[in-house]
């Protein structure tokens, strides 16, 4: 019959290499590496860079077809197999009980060899002088480090589980200040596309490169940081395990199992780089080149990619009788008409203005205003700061 270890080094060799468990209706890609069919159909599902571009392997990094699992039916029934062993040495345990040697029962455990001793090994010459102490005695002080160790461990693996949060949570928001700034960008250079449609294809590119770096460093982080899990996860199910175990399977190979427990740390990976992080907070500067005689092109464009823009309401309660509001309350126009509006302490009576519904308390904010000359067809465009109250405007 197969011992313990070696059903369980048997068992490593038919790991899922992505989620490091046992495989689970296995496939094989063209490279030849193996992996649960579910597992492998979720790692085709993430996004790559290159939308049009094949998947590559996990392992070898060889690109393959999404289409082309194989069905590896002979790996299917090692497996099989193997987690039948791993049930019968389970099964089998009980009857080690019993010292091998001289058919006695295990009482002792031999603190200087890490034996477990019956009475008649405990008499042998070659433990005489050395500390004896019952199993469970000599399993007391190893469970408590255990505790300790399950203590240390979960704590850990929170702190993974935390990063993981808070990292995809930033990645998040990195993404989503791509995208819009790629939309502005994409807005004002419609304008002018042919006389800046070089500079255009350069910015789309910066961006296409932005976000394919982070989507690329997302990948590799979730990769990473469920690899840690996995393994942390590993250690915990097998100290509680050995934990629930009577204290002779408690005792074999205990130091060994709790110097791999204590030595495994966590990494704590970053998921964006402070390269590419700086990347993006430096991509405004990239539209700096433009001609001289693009300026004003130029500061409306810096001016979006820096600043979002308020969306403003006037407030009729305060609007001038000579303004006439728009439905939506985004125009005001003169009149020279007065109107008929019910008297209100917060109405302006001597100046022809209006004041925003919702006021601007802090913040950086702008928005574009036209302004039109009475007797004149013509308009003027502006961005303004958050100074001009007053001002005749069309919001």
């Amino acid at each position: 019959m197969a011992s313990a270890a070696s059903v369980t080094s048997l068992a490593d060799e038919v790991n899922c290499p992505i989620c490091q468990g046992t495989l689970r209706e296995p496939v094989t890609i063209d490279c030849g590496h193996n992996f649960c069919r579910a597992c492998l159909t979720r790692y085709c599902e993430i996004p790559g860079p290159d939308l049009e571009e094949s998947p590559t392997c996990p392992l070898c990094k060889e690109p393959f077809r999404p289409g082309s699992f194989r069905p590896n039916w002979q790996l299917a029934n090692v497996v099989e197999n193997i987690e039948r062993l791993q049930l019968v040495s389970t099964l089998g345990l009980g009857e080690e009980d019993v010292c091998q040697e001289h058919g006695e029962k295990i009482y002792f455990f031999c603190e200087d060899d890490e034996m477990q001793l019956c009475v008649v090994c405990r008499e042998a010459g070659e433990h005489a002088t050395h500390t004896m102490r019952f199993l469970e005695d000599a399993a007391a002080p190893y469970r408590e480090q255990i505790h300790k160790c399950l203590k240390r461990l979960r704590k850990e693996r929170e702190e993974t589980q935390e990063i993981q949060s808070r990292e995809n949570k930033r990645m998040q928001v990195l993404l989503t200040q791509v995208s819009t700034k790629r939309q502005q960008v994409i807005s004002e250079f419609a304008h002018l596309r042919k006389f800046l449609e070089e500079q255009q294809s350069i910015l789309l590119a910066q961006l296409e490169s932005l976000d394919g770096g982070i989507l690329k460093q997302r990948d590799e982080f979730d990769l990473l940081i469920a690899g840690e899990i996995c393994r942390f996860s590993a250690l915990i199910e097998e100290l509680e395990e050995k934990n629930e175990r009577p204290a002779r399977e408690l005792l074999t190979d205990i130091r060994s199992t709790l110097i791999r427990c204590e030595t495994r740390k966590c990494r704590k990976p970053v998921a964006v780089s402070p390269e590419l992080g700086q990347r993006i907070r430096d991509f405004p500067q990239q539209a700096l080149p433009l001609q001289r005689e693009m300026k004003m092109f130029l500061e409306k464009l810096c001016f979006e990619l820096d600043y979002e823009p308020a969306h403003i309401s006037l407030d009729p309660q305060t609007s001038h009788p000579k303004l006439l509001l728009s439905e939506d309350h985004q125009r005001a126009q003169f009149s020279y008409k007065w109107q008929n509006s019910p008297d209100n302490p917060q109405r302006f009576d001597r100046a022809t203005c209006v004041l925003a519904h919702t006021g601007i308390t802090g913040g950086r904010h702008t928005w574009v205003w036209m302004a039109r000359v009475p007797g004149d067809s013509s308009c003027c465009q502006f961005c303004s700061p958050p100074s001009l109250l007053g001002t005749e405007v069309a919001a």
